[in-house]
């Protein structure tokens, strides 16, 4: 799960494999019994394992400190991190994380105001079940600033000015919300959602922020998928009050949530399906096709009120998905299952913008090529939606208001890949790791590809997270913090 809002420093660090322990619940005293049975499961970590993680100056990093395979391409890195180009600025720090069993003990989280922001000890913070914690790396001093606990199913978190939103779902209970003040790592509340339910493996839960309000969905309260049941919430930020708890009717889960203006936008399906799986998922018991198992649901931030619902092109069945909001439009991917002559079967693919009142202001045939996952090859911005698009190596800049195409650029090889985690706008460009390795720069305007950091080839860049202040990437455990360049 992810939420999302309405949205360095390279130093030295060792890592223990033990880093996530469960500490002492001092900051609980005086709060109610129910508050502090939820906050048990964001738990501060010990002093003692955050001062292991810190940065330090580019040029104090010890490549020796990398398993002996990955060597070549830390030195790289730090080669052509000394001459970077926009929309980088110059290299600040940097932070080294121990290896285990190949793979780099830390993951990049997010970054504020030049604090980077880093998950440590689980798999990150999406996913099915995870355990691990969150610690922030202060920018002026490279020290460990406040570390907190998760453990559970749907592990998310984001920053959200001075404050920071951690979720999860402990297993076979209710899902649970914590604020921390990134200026101390207190915790100023955490709410429990609904009734505690048996957890699936693969859980409904969303949410999104914007300004004083935290949208959430959940899985029904019964624990009965059958019930064709999901809960839409709206807490207040401030206080982790909810607002209003609804149920949405007809939709038994929820892949995401987007924001767009005064309504609340539900994806109901994956987006990772086959053809297999939307023939399967778009039918009944009866394996009769159902028309709106597939529709987008709309509701109003203000009460959580029914507004409409977008079911596809046609009176067919549609599985329909956001992949990304601007101020007032929502990028829809509507696909269905088709057979074609004497193929077992392929995907019919449309682009779609809507509305806030639902209209379809345009559209655009993909054809088949988007037969499986969505994720990685769109991103939308205040007034673009860039696609990667398959079968034609070709990346298209298209208005946001319109479809109308902007731009063009044909790639050489995948191209970017366009992740909340290894993407950001930063300025007028689109900075993202590339499929076969590095970083691409695509100037918003133009289409223009340009490579921040030329020189050697610094191998695959795992991660990418940005502040408008810095950008840091991550270089499977090498994370290098470079100011921008305005």
């Amino acid at each position: 799960m992810t939420i999302r809002a309405l949205s360095g420093r390279k130093f030295v660090v060792a890592v223990a494999v033990g880093l996530v322990v469960v500490a002492g619940a001092g900051f609980l005293v005086g709060r109610p019994a129910w508050n502090g049975r939820c906050a048990a499961g964001f738990d501060e970590m010990p002093s003692k394992e955050l001062e292991q993680l810190h940065s330090v100056p580019v040029d104090q990093v010890n490549v020796d400190d990398f398993p002996a395979a990955y060597r070549p391409n830390a030195r790289n890195a730090l080669e052509v991190a000394k001459n970077p180009v926009a929309p980088l600025g110059a290299a600040r720090d940097a932070v080294v994380v121990p290896h285990d069993y190949g793979v780099g003990s830390a993951k990049l989280a997010d970054s504020e105001d030049g604090n980077v922001r880093f998950v440590v000890g689980g798999g990150g913070l999406k996913g099915t079940a995870t355990s691990g914690g969150i610690v922030q790396v202060d920018g002026e001093t490279g020290r460990s600033a406040w570390a907190r606990r998760q453990s559970g199913y749907a592990v998310g978190g984001v920053g959200l000015s001075d404050e920071f939103l951690l979720t999860q779902i402990p297993n076979d209970k209710a899902p649970r919300i914590a604020e921390v003040k990134t200026s101390s790592g207190d915790l100023a509340w955490c709410t429990k959602l609904g009734k505690d339910v048996e957890t699936d493996w693969r859980p409904t839960f969303d949410s999104a922020a914007k300004g004083d309000a935290l949208f959430t969905v959940r899985g029904s309260d019964s624990g009965n998928t059958s019930d064709r049941d999901v809960r839409l919430s709206r807490l207040d930020t401030g206080s982790g009050d909810v607002s209003w708890d609804v149920p949405v009717n007809g939709v038994t889960e929820a892949d995401s949530l987007h924001l767009l203006g005064d309504q609340v936008l539900l994806s109901p399906l994956h987006t990772d399906m086959d053809y297999q799986d939307m023939a399967t998922a778009l039918r009944d018991g009866q394996d009769q096709p159902v028309r709106d198992l597939g529709a987008l649901v709309a509701r109003s931030v203000a009460d959580g009120a029914a507004s409409w619902s977008y079911r596809g092109l046609d009176e067919r069945p549609w599985i329909n998905n956001v992949v990304g909001t601007g101020k007032d439009v929502a990028v829809v991917i509507s696909r269905r299952p088709t057979k074609d002559g004497d193929k077992p079967g392929s995907t019919e693919s449309w682009m779609v913008g809507l509305d806030r009142t639902g209209k379809q202001l345009w559209k655009y045939d993909f054809k088949n090529q988007y037969d499986f996952d969505l994720s990685g090859s769109f991103l939308v911005t205040d007034d673009l939606v860039v696609s990667r698009e398959k079968g034609t190596s070709l990346l298209v800049a298209r208005d946001l208001g319109t479809g109308a195409v902007r731009w063009q650029t044909r790639l050489e090889a995948a191209g970017p890949t366009l992740k909340p985690n290894t993407s950001s706008v930063v300025g007028d460009s689109l900075l993202a790791t590339s499929s076969t390795g590095g970083l691409i720069a695509v100037d918003l305007k133009t289409g223009a590809l340009s490579n921040p950091l030329p020189g050697k080839n610094i191998g695959p860049v795992d991660g990418l997270v940005s502040d408008g202040r810095t950008v840091t990437i991550d270089v499977n455990g090498l994370f290098i913090t470079f100011n921008r360049a305005f």
